[in-house]
């Protein structure tokens, strides 16, 4: 895939530094812009490649990243959260890999996660496989998108807090024959956030997701993904489940050797 072929967006909320140094790794090989939601660590400007919003939260940040995309033409968007770690070298991986291997077929692609960091979806961390692997969902605080999946996202106006992005992504882009993939070549390291119950954000997400035609068939796609998923969230709710991964972990890739 060609350099020119992927717009690059980082999100920025409380992770300056972090922003920085993905943009400073990124830009030489990509059209890179990071997008600011007003959280009072504000990166630096880097000639106009930083857009500074106020706080429209995520999904504010993603639609701005949407319609930059779709104004430049881009094939695919990659976007990464600034709270997201990935070590110098796991990024030169990724870039190599965008740049040098096939995304034909592909909707949506995702580095692996490391075993110390959180994802809901067990199946996105590594099985060490050494490769790019079909997988039924992929979490949205980093992906590549292809264009037909970034542009179905919009309207975000009524899901600002956007549960259910990546939810849509993963079920269109499964819907129309494309590939929804992790990569256990390389690994990210995600911080865990705020996983309680939120009352609003679960709102605006159902509200979100009845907007499509296809609606009630993707909050039947999103329980059956939770099914799946229900042998690891008794180990990622408590705030020790670092602890219970470890022991975890073995078992699984036991079970997936593939």
């Amino acid at each position: 895939m060609k350099a020119s072929d992927i717009f690059v967006c980082i999100f920025n909320y409380r992770g300056a530094a972090n922003a920085e140094y993905l943009y400073r790794e990124l830009k030489p090989s990509f059209e890179c812009h990071i997008i600011d939601a007003d959280s009072g660590e504000k990166p630096a400007p880097f000639d106009g490649d930083t857009v500074y919003l106020p706080n429209v939260f995520y999904s504010g940040m993603m639609h701005h990243a949407i319609t930059m995309a779709k104004e430049g033409n881009f094939p695919y968007m990659f976007f990464i959260c600034s709270d997201v770690l990935i070590s110098r070298e796991a990024l030169a991986q990724l870039k190599h890999y965008l740049l040098y291997e096939s995304f034909e077929g592909v909707g949506v692609y995702c580095p692996s996660h490391a075993d110390d960091s959180y994802t809901w979806a067990a199946w996105s961390y590594s099985r060490h496989s050494g490769k790019r692997r079909e997988v039924a969902f992929a979490e949205g605080m980093l992906g590549l998108y292809a264009r037909p999946v970034y542009e179905k996202l919009e309207p975000l106006d009524i899901n600002p807090h956007g549960w259910g992005l990546d939810l849509v992504a993963c079920f269109y882009a499964r819907l129309w024959g494309l590939r929804c993939e992790i990569d256990d070549r390389l690994s990210i390291t995600h911080p865990k956030g705020d996983v309680h119950k939120n009352a609003l954000a679960r709102n605006e997400a159902r509200a979100y997701l009845m907007r499509y035609p296809e609606g009630r068939k993707i909050r039947l796609y999103w329980a059956a993904c939770s099914v799946r998923n229900a042998t690891i969230q008794l180990f990622i709710l408590p705030s020790s489940y670092r602890k219970w991964l470890k022991y975890y972990l073995p078992v699984y890739r036991f079970f997936h050797r593939r």
